[in-house]
């Protein structure tokens, strides 16, 4: 069984689970990114740097201070007697004077792929020339791995800057044994060539900040989904204990408690809407309970009555056997024929309620069965001087059940003839072109009241309450109603004419 506890609990963890999962990654790769920004934007610093080595490559010797290109210390940070780097050695200073923490590895190639200037240490296997260097009119970045390491390289291509006013001397040759990141493979190229060059920042400080913010983000969000999940324990313990005690009260609720209803003091609003439904239940199982308790208590009634009576003409018969009374016979018959009635109407009744009854839906004229059935009832009719007034509309036909029609009528008609005063009225109207209303009976009445309509379809009512006459048992217009239902039908009763007749209609349920 699916338990609403259970399906809240798992989707509250699985949503801040995901939450803390996206805020996470959020995070992460914000950093990261800001990490990569911050080496893009030093690999661009150091662009002006790679290209001045580029045109160191095609340099003589020049003048022996060339040291205005380059940061110097100041004169005072010297000590008495300390050399200064010999001129030769100046203008080979390295990239890595100018970062000392981490200093970046590069390689120059000229537009034919030779190599002029590379870090000291890089093989031929190391930042291979690029494959479309036509594409490289802006710097182009990716990542990089070199010896385990992992690196933020950035690739453009340049022109080496024009040496202005200063005269070409022989190229120049490097010393044996100098340890400078100078390397020329071949001659220098032209002035003014387009040249190609890597430069790879070490990415290993970024790399151990973004292990430990991931470090971090994992940690926090085991304690976070720790305490998601107490949270949303006690928070679903706490919302659903109106639901508890909502059952529990219940379950407090038995046949003997119907007018019992539920107070919303304290409820939630959204279990209000329920607590007004469970008083409108508790109504009508209340309502219910009354009407079957009253029902048996009339069924009781009903058949004690012919059952005494026949105890009684038995305990006669059998005291005086030698007295023979004509009409024991068929006065016996006609009770047990009453028996017979009630139980099969109340047969009847039970399987229209339950919808047993199978239709046959057949063409039916009403004015031609409306003809047949008020023979039946014809002496009854004229005995009491009572007017018929037939107003349906010739061809008037429907699609129904004839027996459960039949039924209906004969019932609404036996009640007419019964309850209609002496000189009195009946009145049958229908009307071909009506929608909604399919048939109209109404008789004139002595003695009606408007409350009295709450019970006419109540079984075993009558309007008598002494029920002195056992033609009826009162379950005619309880039958008739059940029947409508039965055929889709609606059935009304309503008093007009200022409480001087009473009218039955049937109407389809969807009007």
């Amino acid at each position: 069984m699916s338990s609403i506890r259970k399906r809240l609990f798992i989707w509250l963890l699985m949503g801040l689970s995901t939450l803390w999962a996206i805020a996470g990654i959020g995070i992460y790769l914000a950093v990261k990114k800001s990490e990569l920004t911050k080496i893009d934007s030093e690999l661009l610093r150091l662009q002006s740097a790679i290209r001045f080595f580029g045109g160191l490559s095609q340099r003589t010797e020049g003048p022996t201070r060339p040291d205005y290109l380059m940061s110097r210390l100041a004169r005072e940070n010297f000590q008495n007697g300390e050399n200064r780097r010999p001129p030769d050695l100046r203008i080979t200073q390295s990239l890595t004077d100018f970062i000392k923490d981490n200093p970046p590895k590069y390689r120059i190639w000229s537009a034919n792929g030779t190599t002029i200037r590379q870090s000291k240490g890089l093989s031929e296997k190391d930042f291979p020339f690029p494959q479309n260097t036509e594409n490289l009119s802006e710097p182009t970045f990716s990542s990089i791995f070199n010896e385990g390491d992992s690196y933020r390289a950035m690739t453009f291509r340049f022109r080496p800057p024009r040496a202005r006013g200063r005269p070409r001397g022989p190229d120049r040759v490097v010393p044996p044994g100098n340890d400078s990141d100078i390397q020329i493979q071949d001659e220098a190229p032209p002035r003014n060539t387009p040249q190609i060059a890597t430069i790879a920042l070490n990415t290993k400080s970024m790399e151990q900040t973004l292990q430990f913010l991931l470090f971090a983000i994992i940690a926090v969000g085991i304690i976070a989904g720790f305490l998601s999940f107490l949270l949303v324990s006690l928070a679903l313990r706490n919302g659903l204990s109106p639901l508890n005690l909502m059952g529990n009260n219940l379950s407090s609720v038995n046949s003997s408690s119907l007018s019992h209803r539920f107070s919303k003091d304290g409820i939630p609003i959204e279990l209000s809407p329920i607590t007004d439904h469970l008083n409108d239940l508790m109504v009508r199982l209340e309502s219910g309970f009354n009407r079957e308790r009253q029902f048996s208590s009339d069924l009781a009634h009903e058949l004690r009555t012919p059952i005494a009576e026949l105890k009684m003409m038995s305990e006669v018969a059998l005291r005086w056997p030698e007295k023979k009374n004509e009409n024991y016979a068929s006065e016996t018959l006609e009770i047990a024929q009453q028996l017979q009635d009630t139980i099969e109407t109340l047969l009847s009744l039970n399987r229209f309620e339950n919808g047993q009854e199978e239709l046959k839906i057949e063409e039916l004229c009403l004015k031609t069965i409306m003809k047949e059935c008020l023979e039946k009832h014809e002496n009854q009719i004229s005995d009491k001087n009572i007017k018929v007034d037939i107003k349906i509309d010739k061809g008037t036909v429907i699609d129904t059940d004839i027996g459960i029609f039949r039924t209906i009528l004969n019932n609404l008609l036996s009640n007419a003839a019964e309850y209609t005063p002496q000189k009195g009225e009946i009145i049958i109207q229908a009307e071909s072109n009506s929608s909604d209303e399919i048939l109209r009976i109404s008789n004139s009445v002595d003695d009606m009241e408007s409350q009295m309509l709450d019970h006419l379809f109540e079984r075993f009512w009558r309007a008598d309450n002494s029920r002195s006459d056992s033609s009826h048992i009162g379950l005619g217009l309880s039958l008739s109603k059940a029947c409508a239902e039965a055929l889709s039908l609606k059935m009304n009763a309503s008093l007009c004419e200022n409480a001087k007749s009473i009218k039955f209609s049937l109407n389809r349920l969807d009007s």
